[in-house]
């Protein structure tokens, strides 16, 4: 299987804290680091661990840390042939604070990221003729993401787009959109867009509700929502109807990168024609080996990893 990801790389500076500050406040943490993340990039080698042959569009600046950055993205299979340095650009940082948790909090300067745009795309276009599936999110141009999904219907690709960080964007492109992987509140914003007004709150606890704005946005031609809800499980619709699905107990270390596997995952079983519910499944097992570990790129599993995860573990009802 082939995958082509066009998205966001950046340095993640890490910093661990006891609690997440206060407006004002300084909180002292503790065990600095700095490791390759990125939405676009977490799951270009979260696809590349699975066993995917992964080609990843995206711009990086000219700077030591986007040298690193995609020294450390190669060395986990990840083709960058077509991959941009941008001579007047600073590459992405992101800044995180991880509470005692393993919940966070981040700050991004995505810098040459947003400079990833159609033309990039165009260049790349030999890379769509032999791919099976295109993975998107929303830190890099609108136009850099339309130009890749115009390309990828015209190859027979399947789409999956996880819509963060959520921004006001055109809708249209949800119709090229086969699968959709929103939490509760990117799920708000985009009903806000397609609604006109609001309609749920990202705050929402009911079932129902969530379900009921699952199926709404399928009625845009998306053919597959994926609404995460983090230790709770997940909720599906499609054509048929709404499903919700649990979770697996671990221990949280840090949260980051967990929606971005679970997408990459939930992608690779999607590609392969598995059963929803057993590629739901196998995406709640990568995501929840993800937030065992720290860090973004250096927390997502190998396919092995997952595969032996499920045969020890047992996922939970829906709560």
């Amino acid at each position: 299987m082939n995958a082509v990801v066009v998205g966001s790389a950046n340095t993640d500076l890490i910093i661990h804290v006891e609690c997440l500050p206060a407006l004002g406040d300084t909180e002292v943490g503790k065990g600095f680091k700095h490791v390759a993340g990125g939405k676009g990039a977490n799951q270009a080698v979260c696809l590349s661990r699975l066993g995917v042959q992964t080609r990843f569009i995206a711009r990086f600046g000219k700077d030591d840390f986007s040298s690193l950055l995609m020294e450390d993205i190669s060395r986990w299979g990840v083709s960058l042939s077509h991959a941009v340095i941008d001579n007047k650009r600073h590459g992405g940082v992101v800044f995180i604070l991880v509470d005692r948790s393993g919940n966070n909090t981040m700050i991004a300067d995505l810098g040459a990221n947003l400079f990833l745009d159609e033309h990039d795309i165009e260049n790349a276009r030999e890379l769509f003729t032999d791919a099976d599936v295109l993975m998107l999110q929303f830190e890099v141009s609108e136009n850099a993401n339309k130009k890749a999904c115009d390309l990828a219907k015209k190859n027979g690709m399947k789409v999956v787009l996880n819509p963060a960080p959520v921004k006001k964007f055109d809708i249209s492109i949800l119709k090229n959109v086969d699968v959709l992987t929103p939490n509760l509140f990117e799920l708000s914003r985009i009903l806000q867009l397609v609604e006109g007004k609001n309609v749920l709150s990202p705050e929402e606890k009911d079932t129902a509700k969530i379900a009921e704005a699952a199926a709404k946005l399928t009625e845009l031609g998306i053919k597959h929502v994926l609404v995460t809800l983090g230790e709770r499980g997940c909720v599906h619709a499609d054509s048929r109807g709404v499903q919700m699905y649990g979770s697996f107990r671990v221990k949280q270390i840090d949260s980051t990168a967990a929606g971005d596997s679970f997408t990459s995952a939930f992608a690779l079983k999607y590609a392969e024609g598995d059963e929803i519910e057993n590629a739901v499944k196998f995406a709640s097992a990568a995501a929840a080996i993800t937030v065992t570990r720290e860090g973004a790129i250096p927390s997502v599993p190998s396919r092995d990893e997952v595969e032996d995860f499920l045969k020890e573990h047992t996922i939970r009802k829906f709560v």
